[in-house]
């Protein structure tokens, strides 16, 4: 072997001992190449940090901060109860209706991306339908809850394709 695979090698071992023992965090550990592999003249630092500047990470990357971002500035709640107000209480017409907008968004966002803004929304929405607090009607909120999370992950992916 040559001297590169060699290194290659023990940067290797290196990392799965990190890993097994959790000496450094994990997510510390898996930069350790990004490091290293100039460092020790494995690879240039173009070709080390390819793996971990994929233009599809920073779009997930992207996605989950408007999420958050959504959720830290309640924009969410907000987005629900104006969905509430123009389609009405009936679970028929919310799950429609956060379909719709879903598979709009998906057109021009990230499938993911889509589905993780959508989440939370949704969620601000079973929420609201939740505490009622009846103990008869459990059934009912949960069909709802399920019918309008698959209801918006399905409407992430046909949007996608549009």
């Amino acid at each position: 072997m040559e001297v590169a695979a060699w290194r290659t090698a023990a940067v290797g071992l290196l990392m799965a001992v990190w890993w097994v023992t959790e000496a450094i965090p994990i997510p510390a550990t898996a930069l350790l190449p990004l490091v290293l592999f100039p460092l020790l003249e494995i690879a240039p630092v173009r070709d080390a940090a390819g793996p971990y500047a994929n233009p599809i990470i920073f779009l997930f990357m992207g996605g989950f901060m408007i999420a958050l971002a959504m959720q830290r500035w309640e924009l969410h709640r907000r987005i629900a109860l104006s969905v509430v107000v123009a389609l009405g209480t009936r679970p028929t017409r919310l799950v429609l209706g956060f379909m719709v907008a879903t598979a709009f968004l998906s057109m021009w966002v990230s499938n993911t991306a889509t589905a993780v803004m959508m989440m939370p929304i949704g969620l601000s929405v079973i929420g609201l339908v939740a505490p009622t607090g009846e103990a008869d009607d459990l059934p009912g909120r949960l069909n709802f809850g399920t019918a309008l999370m698959l209801g918006i992950a399905y409407a992430a992916s046909i949007g996608g394709l549009g």
